[in-house]
């Protein structure tokens, strides 16, 4: 599996789309204007890193690791030369978690360099917690990247697992948060992204933030379920 996940890296950081994103969004960071305060520029680097950034990094993340090899066969290849479905489904998942720490490093560097440019007087423990943050961004990124696999494994199409990425990414969050707050019913509270917000505020707070376990849990479910749902899948091999 370590093999395959080497040959997986290495075609991916070939393809250029990994690059232009990121490019984008770093020059974003280094070219924006900076915020009155130090406090506002972090406000602006989460909602950049965890909402309009994850989604756009997610979809070439996902087109790389997953719908390519569904387009060009490879996947059914490997089932073919003997690899078990699961080591498959744990790679790809290895592959988008190394992809995505290796784009927050970039954007947290990023992010960094812009405070010294910009003269904010950023604190050590605001860098500390933004770094976190880009910890708990990778997390829910897995998480949306494990849900949309489902799907693709589910029906062997990229064209469904990408809808879900979307639809998950941009929209899954706002929607839960709006039947919460018209139906008081904490349903955003108990989702996985809910979960990974309550872990990071309880950590900013300096408490222990209890809520991730729940969240891993949930992450560790739907991959069951992606390796439940693959094993099954009939290919014609």
């Amino acid at each position: 599996m370590n093999r395959l996940m080497r040959a997986d890296l290495k075609r991916i950081i070939a393809k250029p789309s990994m690059y232009v994103v990121v490019l984008i969004l770093a020059l974003f960071i280094l070219l924006k204007d900076a915020a009155d305060t130090s406090a506002a520029q972090m406000e602006l680097y989460k909602t950049l890193f965890g909402n309009i950034g994850l989604i756009f990094i997610s979809i070439p993340i996902f087109l790389s690791v997953y719908s390519d090899e569904i387009k060009s066969g490879i996947m059914i290849s490997m089932i073919g030369m003997g690899m078990e479905r699961k080591n498959i489904v744990f790679s790809k998942l290895k592959d988008s978690f190394f992809l995505y720490c290796g784009t927050y490093l970039i954007l947290y560097a990023s992010a960094v360099t812009k405070d010294t440019l910009a003269n904010l007087p950023v604190s050590p423990k605001q860098n500390a917690f933004l770094l976190l943050y880009c910890v708990y961004c990778i997390i829910r990124g897995l998480g949306i990247m494990a849900l949309a696999s489902l799907f693709l494994f589910l029906t062997m199409s990229a064209a469904g697992g990408m809808l879900v990425l979307v639809l998950a990414g941009a929209v899954g969050s706002g929607l839960l948060k709006a039947v919460q707050d018209k139906f008081k019913v904490p349903i955003y509270d108990m989702s996985y992204m809910g979960l990974l917000d309550s872990s990071f505020a309880d950590f900013q707070a300096g408490n222990i933030g209890y809520t991730i376990i729940p969240a891993l849990f949930y992450l560790a479910v739907v991959v069951a379920i992606n390796i439940a749902i693959f094993d099954r899948r009939e290919m014609d091999l």
